[in-house]
């Protein structure tokens, strides 16, 4: 080791000269090299980089090739752009087509709905006046087998005569819509026997208190006297209104608000007027037509009934 250490310096002291030779003549190949570019470059056989007309031309060809390719990666670029734009162009137009179909159908299933809704409520309504006009026609059943048997059998009509004209009244009642809630009573009323001025109670129905036997309703002044007099229906749809003409009794704890007379009468003829039947109903204009029509159709059952028993108590005359 010391042997090999001891050879190298001895070539490092014995080459220096050589080392200082290497790099005079390595400088000079580089100022040599310099120089041929330098003439190189003003001569124009190469650029600045060192690269001939030829090489240069070469490399302007690839950078136009690549800008030619780019070029036309951009027009295609474009043409698929506008592609994009006109295929969403019709699908908005498709879509607004479909949303206006949509919104056409929508309006068509409203107008069905309508429609059904109206049918179903049409419906609904025949159901209820099919239903009405049923009970109705059994309560004129009942009615008119309690006058068949009165008639047939004037003695257990003049035994039962407050029962009898009850329930005739009770049926009528029964007919009149709602009648839970309109609450309506019946009384009819009949010349008084020794008076011209007022009439006299002759049967009620149910729902009333014992004092409605003692009120005598005045020819003048009362819709069960107007009704006598003229022989036509009179309807207040409400009593509270000024210049009706109605009965205000004192001390009365009135519970109604309408109030209906038909009279019992043949015909038109006022000469065959025998009694007036009274219906008062809760709430302010309690009657409808209809309702209206079966009070009067009931006072056509109750004239011969009213008629015989009457005439059987001689009680027709004046």
């Amino acid at each position: 080791m010391e042997d090999l250490l001891k050879l190298l310096d001895r070539f490092d002291q014995s080459s220096g000269w050589f080392m200082d030779f290497l790099a005079l003549v390595m400088a000079a190949a580089v100022v040599a090299m310099l120089g041929i570019h330098i003439h190189r470059f003003a001569t124009g056989k190469t650029d600045w980089l060192g690269r001939t007309p030829q090489e240069e031309d070469a490399s302007g060809q690839v950078a136009l090739m690549q800008l030619e390719v780019c070029r036309n990666e951009n027009e295609d670029l474009k043409k698929q752009l506008a592609l994009s734009l006109a295929e969403n162009q019709d699908l908005l137009r498709l879509l607004k087509e479909f949303e206006q179909e949509t919104e056409t159908l929508k309006n068509r299933l409203e107008t069905s709905d309508k429609k059904v809704a109206a049918l179903k409520e049409l419906y609904e309504e025949l159901d209820r006046r099919f239903a009405d006009e049923t009970y109705t026609m059994t309560q004129i059943m009942y009615a008119m087998d309690e006058i068949n048997l009165a008639v047939s059998n004037p003695e257990y009509f003049e035994r039962n005569r407050v029962d009898v004209c009850m329930n005739i009244l009770d049926y009528l009642i029964n007919t009149i819509k709602d009648f839970r809630s309109k609450q309506p009573r019946v009384t009819i009323h009949v010349r008084h026997p020794d008076r011209d001025d007022v009439l006299i109670h002759y049967a009620h129905s149910t729902g009333h208190n014992h004092w409605v036997k003692r009120y005598q309703p005045p020819v003048d002044g009362s819709a069960a006297g107007k009704a006598w007099r003229t022989g036509t229906p009179v309807y207040i749809p409400d009593v509270n209104e000024p210049g009706v003409e109605y009965h205000r009794k004192e001390h009365s704890q009135r519970l109604y608000r309408s109030i209906l007379s038909v009279p019992i009468i043949a015909g038109n003829e006022l000469s065959t007027r025998i009694a007036v039947l009274t219906m008062t109903g809760a709430p302010v204009d309690a009657f409808d037509k209809t309702e209206m029509e079966r009070v009067l159709l009931f006072a056509s059952l109750l004239y011969p009934l009213i008629h015989m028993d009457l005439g059987r108590r001689g009680e027709m005359n004046g």
